[in-house]
């Protein structure tokens, strides 16, 4: 079974269990997440090493092809796309399901994704440390496209990707409530991903195997009945922006 097979299952796993838990929205039902994520250093099956060429080949070479476009449009927005504060998220996924969606402007859904990825987040809190794999403009000696934000996340906390981690996330619990952009979601998450690769701060196994963890915690959040009522409250407010 692939990664990317399995992330869709997750996306569709979320969609099949929200039906099943109506939601009142009476305030006394607010109440707290109660399940817990999977750790991803139990059971994610860790980088290719540096010293196996054969291996590490497919990182690199896609390091490579990133550093040659840099100096493209696509490597411009891939700058862009460093973003990390929830309006980004917002924004960008917005413009691509024709809606505005914003903090203030769409609390339901606001809190919807934030609550959906500080618990998957969760799932990588001790990966990073753990596997402590070096980031590519590190281990090459080279300059990232983003030299002020190089000290910023750590020398060597490339896997698995955050910020993959992050847009597959947002990705999937977006999809569960869209039933009508389900591709461009999905196409903007791949291009956040992509764009750590381009920038020069994250391996493809980095971006790949963030996915999975993504989709290992959202298959997780979708069975507590708590995240279904945020999950239908979002999907109401979506659906009065049309």
């Amino acid at each position: 079974m692939t990664k990317k097979f399995i992330s869709l299952v997750a996306i569709l796993a979320g969609c099949a269990i929200m039906s099943e838990y109506p939601a009142t929205g009476r305030a006394e039902d607010e109440g707290k997440i109660t399940v817990v994520c999977p750790e991803a250093r139990l059971y994610l099956p860790g980088y290719p090493p540096f010293s196996d060429r054969e291996a590490f080949f497919n990182d690199s070479l896609l390091y490579r092809r990133g550093l040659a476009i840099r100096d493209s449009e696509r490597g411009r927005q891939a700058v862009t796309d460093a973003g990390a504060d929830l309006g980004f998220y917002l924004s960008r996924f917005g413009a691509a399901m024709e809606v505005d969606l914003s903090e203030s402007g769409t609390p339901a859904i606001a809190k919807y994704l934030k609550t959906t990825y500080d618990f998957v987040r969760t799932g990588i809190s001790t990966a990073k440390d753990s596997f402590a794999r070096q980031r590519p403009f590190s281990y090459f000696h080279e300059s990232s496209a983003i030299p002020e934000e190089e000290g910023l996340y750590g020398e060597f906390t490339s896997y698995p990707s955050g910020h993959a981690l992050r847009a597959w996330t947002i990705v999937m619990a977006l999809v569960a409530i869209d039933d009508t952009h389900s591709c461009e979601i999905i196409k903007v998450g791949m291009e956040l991903a992509e764009s750590r690769i381009i920038t020069g701060f994250h391996y493809a196994s980095d971006v790949e195997d963030a996915r999975m963890a993504a989709s290992v915690g959202f298959a997780r959040i979708v069975s507590d009945p708590e995240f279904t009522r945020l999950m239908n409250r979002a999907r109401r407010e979506l659906d009065s922006l049309r």
